[in-house]
């Protein structure tokens, strides 16, 4: 397909149309989640599906084939998605913001990711634990890389890393300066991987460990984060979209954030379903009928909607960022404390459904013991951490902020 022939598929296509199509694909993507977790990976079809709906270049420039669009339409076709395979709802959106990331990227590095199909997929592991070593025409980068979510289908893939700014050995008077760290993107074909995804829960997500070995990196697939992180990033003048203002750890947790408020709406819709019918092997009676369990059933409602309701509010506040960068400090830290409270309510949620659930809500067949385990799970995400993200909002509350803020 030419370029010319994507971009005019990309002016043409409605939100509707592509969160119609993820609707058709939903009732597959549940049929298929335990098989999934099972084999430790999405489903290749599942892939291959979620690809031909054009989902995943959701975010990637229209000069590329990409649509271009905000991160509401990702919110809304991640929350069709998730329902009853928090895993495949997690990887689709971290495909989706990782192809985001890409169009972050030089332009010649966009050129060369976007060649052959308007999305690249692959992992994008954004804690520095690789070594960059400075070369002539741009790095080597060596070490492992923990967290490769989505490196079962891999066609790229991007990890941060210290740039080594001297030999080891070289004197430094002035004493140790703060670590430099870029983000380095390449074939997936230069990365390796090693199975170490053994998890109670999010196990189809295939977050391996990726193995780096002496890769050269040209300089012009390396980005600095930093402007990013505030939404200065030049890749919105380059584009012309505001899209590419967003700030960069919201985005990330945005995308992370909504699969788990997918999830959780779709088990309590499973639930209140399974509670019409399901009859007690101890009492012979219809759980419907059961006090206790409607209590549970409405409190879990009524938190699964307010969780819906502050992410729609979060998706908002971050696209009203977007429109005039820089973005301050003190609403990325909100907003991440936002995404930790979300993360936190879905966990909840989903508690709340198991221990009401009986044993056998806990039978590996069951969908309810899936979603509490993959949501229990995704909520202890570095980006949700709960403990580090609510400190920050409330020191920028008081007017206490630290002297090194990530967010």
């Amino acid at each position: 397909m030419s370029a010319a022939t994507q971009i005019k598929q990309a002016e043409q296509i409605s939100v509707d149309e592509l969160v119609a199509r993820a609707r058709k694909l939903a009732g597959r993507i549940a049929l298929r989640a335990e098989e999934a977790e099972q084999n430790r990976r999405i489903h290749d079809e599942t892939i291959a599906e979620i690809a031909d709906a054009g989902l995943f270049q959701i975010l990637v420039p229209k000069r590329f084939g990409g649509y271009e669009l905000s991160p509401s339409v990702m919110v809304d076709i991640l929350r069709v998605l998730s329902p009853l395979c928090v895993s495949t709802g997690w990887n689709s959106g971290f495909y989706m913001v990782h192809n985001w990331m890409w169009s972050l990227l030089p332009e010649e590095a966009q050129e060369e990711i976007f060649a052959d199909k308007p999305y690249a997929l692959g992992p994008v592991m954004v804690a520095p634990s690789t070594r960059a070593t400075p070369v002539d025409g741009g790095f080597r980068i060596n070490g492992r890389a923990k967290w490769g979510t989505g490196s079962a289908h891999a066609d790229w893939c991007m990890v941060s890393a210290i740039v080594d700014s001297a030999p080891a050995g070289t004197p430094n008077p002035g004493g140790p300066a703060p670590p430099s760290v870029r983000m380095f993107a390449m074939p997936w074909s230069e990365a390796r991987t090693e199975a170490t995804w053994f998890t109670s829960g999010m196990a189809a997500t295939s977050s391996n460990d990726v193995i780096f070995e002496d890769v050269f990196v040209p300089h012009h697939r390396v980005m600095d984060a930093g402007p990013a992180r505030s939404g200065e990033s030049r890749s919105a003048a380059l584009h012309g979209n505001h899209l590419y203002s967003t700030a960069f750890s919201p985005m990330l947790a945005l995308a992370a954030v909504a699969p788990l408020v997918g999830g959780t709406l779709g088990i309590v819709e499973h639930a209140v379903d399974r509670a019409k019918t399901f009859v007690s092997s101890f009492s012979g009676k219809v759980s419907v009928d059961n006090p206790a369990l409607q209590i549970r059933l409405a409190r879990a409602n009524l938190s699964a909607h307010a969780a819906s309701v502050l992410l729609d509010d979060l998706t908002r506040s971050i696209e009203m960022d977007s429109l005039a960068p820089p973005i301050d400090i003190s609403s990325r830290a909100l907003q991440r404390a936002k995404a930790s409270y979300i993360a936190t309510l879905c966990r909840d949620t989903v508690t709340l459904l198991a221990q009401g659930s009986g044993a056998s809500g806990h039978m590996l067949s069951s969908p309810v013991q899936r979603a509490f385990r993959d949501i229990s799970m995704a909520s202890c995400h570095v980006v949700f951490d709960q403990d580090p993200t609510m400190e920050l909002h409330g020191k920028m509350l008081v007017g206490r902020p630290p002297e090194v803020i990530l967010a």
